[in-house]
């Protein structure tokens, strides 16, 4: 397996508190945890409380929607007040927002369509962008232009999937859009994409859009929603057909995120990977953590999970936290400051034991195994595994996902390990904490 290495982060530096504070360019985190997780909200889930929750979970990004005609429901006359609070008590909990430019405005687009397709609504997207790039300059923001454009759920109604008209209606946005932006703010960070799903189709409309120069136009990241398969294992597919789409249209060290990811508890179209429902919360579990840990492996710095509250993909539902919320506090808990190191050969490829690392020598292993690329989750066969054991020690201590401990013998040099789908941290001893 090829190791991608991280994207250095520039660290933001707040020089002044208030509104429109300058700073140093705005990054994407670095590859470790717990900056590089974040959780999607929704304007009724990103409350004070909600965003203290989220805080203290050890989450440090919330991706959120900043809708056009909220923000200016009159034509040139802006409201920030919820924008302002929100970014305010953000800031005050060391959270960065992926922030979402979304929506329409009937005060310069009205075709009842959705998406923007005319030289008016896109001249006064541009403006609303510019204008919140300029008020919040210096606030660690990742400013996305749109959600899922490649689909209709999100872009044009009367339109298809996937399309060349969507590749050259969302290009001619974000050429509109990424310019003024930077314009306002030189160090923002500007990204395009927002992929919906990891297939055929969603490839070749990326490429669309490649060819027209969407690269050009001063984005800095293109993000992506890897759904469309079932396993977290499948995005490393996936991660590797936009890299190397970015590579042949001249940007190989363009930053990618996944800025939208979840596993659904219940059966949906999207998110649902199948195998016994009454098995669901578990295989959640299992997924948030594979997901996060794939794309680190990936060089991917930001996992933002979907989502924080919801019936069929939220940790928590109906006011009640899921196991996968206790999943996503005992991940943090073990790999608080570590990085990615390797992923150590297998016999099998689809058996994965990752070592990451820390600044103080510290080493975990995090070991799992797969089902083949298309099954469902239940096919992940449960076996055991040796490798060559890096200590001498007789024994090592093992956390679960809900952070139950026990311990894995070595015998003969070796680790011997039993896999399944769930995760499992692997401590090894030394100097490190």
């Amino acid at each position: 397996m090829h190791n991608v290495p991280c994207f250095p982060i520039l660290i933001v530096f707040i020089l002044a508190i208030g509104i429109g504070s300058t700073a140093q360019a705005v990054s994407p985190p670095p590859c470790r945890t717990p900056e590089s997780i974040g959780l999607q909200t929704k304007p009724d889930t990103s409350t004070p409380d909600d965003l203290d929750a989220i805080a203290a979970l050890g989450a440090r990004y919330i991706r959120r929607g900043f809708y056009w005609d909220k923000i200016e429901p009159s034509r040139g006359e802006f409201d920030f007040k919820t924008y302002d609070a929100l970014i305010e008590k953000a800031e005050k909990l060391d959270l960065g927002i992926v922030a979402v430019l979304f929506g329409g405005n009937k005060a310069y687009e009205d075709d009842g369509e959705g998406g923007i397709q005319t030289a008016p609504g896109r001249e006064g997207f541009a403006n609303f962008a510019a204008t919140l790039a300029k008020r919040y300059k210096g606030r660690t923001i990742l400013w996305e232009i749109w959600n899922e454009p490649n689909v209709r759920t999100f872009w044009r109604k009367s339109g298809k999937h996937n399309s060349e008209p969507f590749a050259d209606e969302y290009t001619a946005l974000v050429k509109a859009v990424a310019p003024a932006m930077v314009k306002a703010d030189p160090e923002c960070f500007v990204m395009a994409g927002s992929l919906s799903n990891y297939w055929e189709p969603s490839y070749a409309w990326t490429e669309m859009c490649f060819k027209k120069g969407i690269l050009d136009t001063g984005i800095r990241g293109w993000s992506v929603h890897p759904y469309g398969v079932k396993t977290p294992e499948e995005h490393v597919v996936g991660h590797q057909r936009i890299r190397d789409l970015l590579k042949q249209y001249g940007k190989p060290d363009f930053t990618m995120l996944n800025t939208e990811r979840g596993f659904a508890v219940k059966k949906t179209e999207e998110g649902w990977s199948g195998g016994s429902e009454e098995l669901a919360l578990q295989y959640q579990c299992w997924h948030l953590v594979r997901q996060y840990l794939i794309d680190q492996m990936s060089g991917v710095p930001l996992t933002m999970w979907y989502e924080w509250k919801g019936v069929k993909f939220g940790l928590i539902a109906e006011g009640k936290p899921r196991p996968a919320f206790a999943t996503m506090k005992i991940l943090v808990q073990q790999l608080r400051g570590y990085a990615f190191a390797e992923r150590i050969k297998t016999e099998s490829d689809l058996d994965y034991v990752l070592r990451f690392k820390n600044p103080d020598g510290g080493q975990i292993l995090i070991a799992w195994t797969a089902p083949p690329p298309k099954q469902t989750p239940d096919q992940a066969k449960p076996h055991e595994i040796a490798i060559v054991a890096p200590t001498d020690a007789k024994q090592l201590s093992v956390v679960d996902l809900q952070g139950n401990p026990s311990t894995v013998e070595i015998r003969d040099g070796k680790i011997r390990i039993l896999l399944s789908g769930a995760p499992q941290y692997i401590r090894l001893p030394g100097s490190g904490k």
